[in-house]
């Protein structure tokens, strides 16, 4: 049996996060050899620490999701 792969295609994405201050993280992330996206996440002030200055990690997920 003979495997087609001219309709394959791989899609790698990469995502690094650093710790600006207590929750808050910045992120790089895009598709690799493709431009880079910079964004910010950070927890509520419902959790020590967390200043809600940015979406939640969850938020981002969830948008993620319905897209």
């Amino acid at each position: 049996m003979t495997t087609d792969n001219k309709h394959k295609r791989t899609i790698e994405v990469i995502a690094e996060a650093t710790t600006v201050q207590g929750w808050k993280k910045q992120i790089v992330a895009g598709q690799r050899g493709e431009k880079q996206f910079t964004f910010f996440a950070d927890e509520g002030s419902y959790m020590p620490g967390g200043e809600s200055s940015a979406p939640t990690p969850l938020t981002y997920f969830v948008s993620g999701v319905a897209l």
